[in-house]
């Protein structure tokens, strides 16, 4: 991974580390207090969630959900200019159930000043490449 890359990622390696360990208020920090999440295409709730108040509501969501969730890291690769593709693997338990979930998770992230300005997520690694304009 470039120099460049790694400082675009960092701030989002950092929220969701963050957000592993101490949840949403842990990962604020890391996010501009203006940022635009946007959920994948097969989302039913809202397609965007603007702000800390949006992500605060997003992750109430989440919560609701799941009794356990983390996410790890799988690569990071240069999206050019101010972005870049982060692969994840999430991990979950179903909330009131033995049910787990395992499944890959991509973000297409845009920094500005050490801050996460932009999220859009995909449920395959395949679509979030390509939406990056990234060879698949």
């Amino acid at each position: 991974m470039s120099r460049e890359t790694e400082e675009i990622a960092a701030p989002m390696l950092s929220a969701i580390d963050g957000f592993n360990r101490g949840g949403v208020e842990s990962a604020l920090p890391f996010l501009d207090p203006e940022i635009e999440w946007r959920a994948p295409p097969e989302w039913l709730e809202d397609s965007v969630y603007r702000g800390h108040e949006g992500i605060r509501r997003l992750s109430a969501h989440w919560t609701e959900l799941f009794d356990q969730y983390r996410l790890e890291l799988d690569r990071v690769v240069d999206a050019g200019g101010d972005r870049a593709v982060i692969l994840l693997n999430q991990h979950g338990k179903i909330r009131n159930s033995a049910d787990r979930i395992e499944a890959p998770i991509g973000y297409v992230v845009e920094t500005r000043g050490g801050l996460v300005t932009r999220v859009d997520i995909f449920f395959s690694w395949e679509q979030t490449l390509e939406a990056a304009g990234l060879a698949v």
